[in-house]
């Protein structure tokens, strides 16, 4: 498949003089070619199982899973088949079982999936196996599917799971590391969850595009949450075959990852142009489109323009903003943040009177360049920077509507080579090989106190290290 012709290209001359053209584009990440991902050949019996659909609700401490498996293969004799579906606990015992091909299955006294840090047992799943059993009694086939029994709800003021607030303590991120660039890494992503977990965050979003399925396994496992985004950046013409293709991305995005219990939000986009007239009813025909497929999550987009000429945020439920106060606007200053952020979510909710989440702010920061005063690119900087925000968000979260942070980068990543960019985009809170910047061990501290605040979880004893035990003198009058 030719796909040259459908790239930005821009025109350059190299030392000799010789015109060539070279892949231009608009976003903010290395655009890596080739084959990302693993890829599987498998084969089917004649009679197969082509999908395994399940939605889950909860009642008291009963939890109820509700199933549909599909299969093919069988369509001019669909009465010689039958299925038998079968759900087990963590150790393998039967909790529920049924010879129904769509149907309810019943967990008394069900573990339910929570977020990390918001139960002593995190990310609990069962495993819901599905067969299809041929006239003779023999099992054709045979699929087993990963489920979290977990409810998703929300209101004008919250995102609830299991009928209990959340807020969201997260990050974006990318796929990208320095050796791996782009390629799906086990090792790595272990590695990345582990730190996500030394952070006490809870969430993140699949900036800007969705990541590789093994990443959203290991999300269920970890009990970490997820905003999942479909690659749709910075898209400023709304044209009907432009449309087309985002209701379609949207589509295989949610066949995909529908079953997860850690994808709690759909996110259709990160900064659109939603100053624009035609936007309106282009993100309208988009929400209705993903709630068209599923009801069970809100929609989102994270947004860019101002709150004033913003055309979309109507058709969500609720709101995600990016802004970069002190960073690409006010650089170097650190007075005003706070005033700014809390302005803005308060004005964001007041417009559309949805949940407020912060989806992106940051610096970019050189791992080990100090300076003091706090200047930009420094490590001070960011820390200092970090630390406005959250005066923001503490005050909004006394609002009542203000429901997560989410910093932007995990970690350093891979882009195009401008002089705005020194080797990459560096705001993340770790280097592209995962070492701790001062703003991991800053925003660890803050993580693990929200979540204690929130929770019954005490934070971690090494949050800081050891100054002193005394106290200062008790001084008499004299």
């Amino acid at each position: 498949m030719d796909t040259l012709k459908k790239l930005s290209r821009r025109r350059m001359s190299d030392r000799n003089n010789q015109l060539k053209l070279e892949q231009s584009y608009t976003f903010d990440f290395f655009n890596y070619a080739g084959i990302h991902r693993s890829v599987f050949l498998y084969t089917t019996p004649i009679v197969y199982i082509d999908d395994v659909v399940t939605n889950t609700d909860i009642q008291g401490l009963t939890g109820f899973v509700v199933y549909n498996v599909s299969y093919k293969g069988a369509e001019h004799n669909s009465n010689s088949v039958q299925c038998l579906v079968q759900l087990t606990d963590k150790r393998g015992n039967r909790v529920a079982s049924s010879n129904d091909c769509a149907g309810l299955l019943e967990v008394v006294h069900a573990h339910f999936w929570w977020p990390f840090l918001m139960h002593d047992q995190p990310g609990y799943l069962y495993t819901l196996q599905a067969s299809i059993i041929g006239p003779t009694g023999l099992t054709i086939d045979t699929y087993r599917q990963k489920v979290g029994i977990r409810t998703v709800s929300w209101t004008n003021t919250t995102v609830l799971i299991n009928s209990k607030p959340i807020y969201m303590r997260g990050f974006g991120m990318h796929e990208d590391s320095d050796l791996r660039g782009k390629g799906w890494d086990a090792v790595l992503w272990v590695k990345n969850f582990n730190l996500i977990k030394w952070l006490g965050a809870n969430a993140f979003r699949t900036s800007h595009y969705p990541y590789a399925e093994e990443i959203y396994q290991l999300a269920d496992e970890f009990g970490i949450m997820i905003i999942d985004e479909c690659p749709s950046v910075d898209t400023d013409i709304f044209t009907d075959s432009l449309l087309e293709k985002h209701k379609q991305s949207l589509t295989e995005l949610i066949k995909r990852d529908k079953n997860h219990p850690s994808v709690v939000m759909w996110s259709i986009a990160n900064e659109p142009r939603t100053q624009h007239k035609a936007a309106d009813a282009y993100f309208g025909e988009v929400a209705r489109h993903v709630r068209s497929m599923d009801l069970s999550r809100p929609v989102t987009i994270a947004l860019a323009q101002g709150y004033t000429v913003d055309k979309a945020g109507q058709h969500l439920d609720v709101i995600m903003f990016n802004r970069y106060n002190g960073w690409y606007h006010n650089t170097g200053q650190l007075g005003n943040i706070a005033v700014n952020v809390f302005a803005e979510a308060a004005a964001w909710h007041l417009k559309y009177n949805k949940p407020v989440l912060m989806a992106e702010y940051g610096a970019d920061t050189i791992a080990g360049l100090h300076l003091t005063p706090e200047y930009v690119w420094s490590e001070e900087y960011q820390v200092a920077l970090m630390s406005e925000h959250f005066k923001a968000f503490d005050k909004l979260r006394k609002e009542g509507y203000f429901f997560g942070e989410f910093i932007w980068n995990f970690a350093d990543f891979k882009t195009a080579q401008t002089i705005t960019r020194v080797g990459g985009n560096k705001k993340g809170i770790f280097t592209r090989s995962r070492q701790p910047k001062a703003s991991a061990h800053h925003l660890r501290r803050r993580y693990h106190q929200l979540a204690a605040a929130d929770g019954k979880t005490a934070p971690p004893l090494d949050l800081g290290y050891y100054t002193s035990d005394s106290l200062p003198a008790k001084r008499e009058e004299l």
